[in-house]
């Protein structure tokens, strides 16, 4: 943006914070993260000085803007990422606010400004929230605040179906299209990509203590991950609502007091969808936790969530109208989806910043050309990040096992 529209952009952004336009624009500042955040966006701080009640006020903000990087651009223009995050911000919310459903106020981030290329958000570092490492397990104490955060979304499109007596995906098709598994080119790009990946750890990952051949393990876990797209589709059996689609660590910032967390806002909606809740959930703990984790808490923080999501709407007199058996049954459903994904996420997020900065930087590794041919990437960044190897070795190992469990 040229100067001009920087300033009118502040000029819109203060007035909407303060509600008010008695107030002068006195300098600004726009700053580029200095480090990888995202691939599907760019990030920068905006710093606002304006001139009100004859004093100096400083005010800044999270600026989202579409990507200047050419492929990473395109993609997200073709999965409709911004029109689907500026859907969220705009209509959505104001609907829940039109019925007086409040119960998102400490879960998302405030949005002063968007049109359709641009998000202004409040910065909530200033108000002492962090992103956590997407590179080590969350604890037991973040996953439980993260599971509030997720259930309150879940619940408010819950709670206005019923009050309006609608389906949200009837009302806002196009809004909540699954676009990251849909037939877009750049997205079978991506589907091409990552099965590369797949076969990569596999023959890294490859033994013959199990129990089934390379060859029909690779069968199967190709075949798991074609069948992700039959599962962002709408159930036709359990109870669907609005999802978040893409709960790893980066997505969720967490505010801390006394060492402790004490509240999770949840950020980046351009992957929303509709479905059953438990596609959220199961997928949220295994991108966020490892196995040993899962093995000693999952079915206690599964309970957990329940016991949220029901405790929210019985506040609106709906308690019980998704029961535990059904959201039981719901979770075991989505556990392939959610070990499946958990691969697709880590081969590219789980890179240290010092690595995917190197790489990323390289011609060869860009991250959309990475969307060729992924296969050679994985041993180099095998090679160059042990914790990078560690944690998708475990992912394709756990995988691996669910399906020679099947066998």
């Amino acid at each position: 943006m040229n100067t001009s529209d920087t300033l009118s952009l502040c000029e819109q952004i203060i007035s909407r914070k303060l509600i008010t336009g008695d107030f002068l624009v006195i300098d600004f500042h726009q700053a580029p993260f200095g480090q990888v955040n995202g691939f599907l966006g760019d990030h920068s701080s905006l710093k606002i000085t304006i001139e009100r009640n004859s004093g100096h006020e400083k005010h800044t903000f999270f600026i989202k803007s579409i990507p200047t990087v050419k492929s990473q651009r395109d993609f997200i223009l073709e999965i409709n990422g911004f029109f689907k995050e500026k859907f969220f911000f705009t209509q959505f919310l104001d609907l829940l606010r039109e019925h007086s459903i409040t119960v998102l106020d400490d879960t998302i981030p405030t949005c002063y400004y968007t049109d359709g290329k641009i998000f202004a958000f409040e910065d909530l570092t200033q108000s002492g929230y962090t992103t956590l490492s997407c590179r080590s397990s969350l604890d037991l104490e973040c996953v439980k605040v993260a599971l509030k955060a997720i259930a309150k979304l879940h619940a408010s499109a819950i709670v206005l179906e019923e009050k309006k007596s609608f389906r949200l995906i009837d009302a806002f098709s196009e809004e909540l299209a699954e676009t990251f598994y849909s037939d877009k080119e750049t997205v079978k790009k991506a589907a091409t990509s990552y099965r590369h990946g797949f076969n990569a750890f596999i023959d890294l990952t490859y033994n013959s203590r199990m129990k089934t051949s390379k060859t029909l393990l690779r069968e199967k876990i190709l075949e798991g991950y074609d069948r992700q797209k039959q599962f962002v589709k709408p159930s036709t059996t359990f109870r669907n609502t609005f999802l978040h689609g893409d709960l790893w660590t980066k997505n969720m910032m967490f505010k801390f007091e006394d060492g402790r967390p004490v509240n999770c806002v949840l950020v980046d909606f351009q992957s929303h969808r509709y479905g059953p809740p438990a596609q959220d959930v199961v997928a949220f703990l295994h991108l966020t936790t490892d196995q040993k984790f899962r093995q000693k808490h999952m079915e206690e923080m599964l309970h957990f969530y329940y016991q949220e999501l029901d405790h929210v709407l019985t506040g609106f007199g709906l308690g019980g109208i998704i029961t535990q058996d059904e959201f039981s049954t719901s979770c075991d459903f989505f556990r392939q989806f959610a070990l499946t994904q958990k691969c697709i996420h880590l081969q590219v997020v789980a890179l240290s910043q010092e690595i995917a900065t190197e790489l990323l930087a390289d011609e060869k590794y860009a991250f959309f050309v990475l969307f060729e041919n992924k296969y050679d990437f994985v041993f180099t960044a095998c090679e160059k990040d042990e914790l990078y190897k560690k944690v998708n070795f475990e992912a394709i190992t756990e995988l691996s096992q669910f399906y020679e469990d099947q066998l």
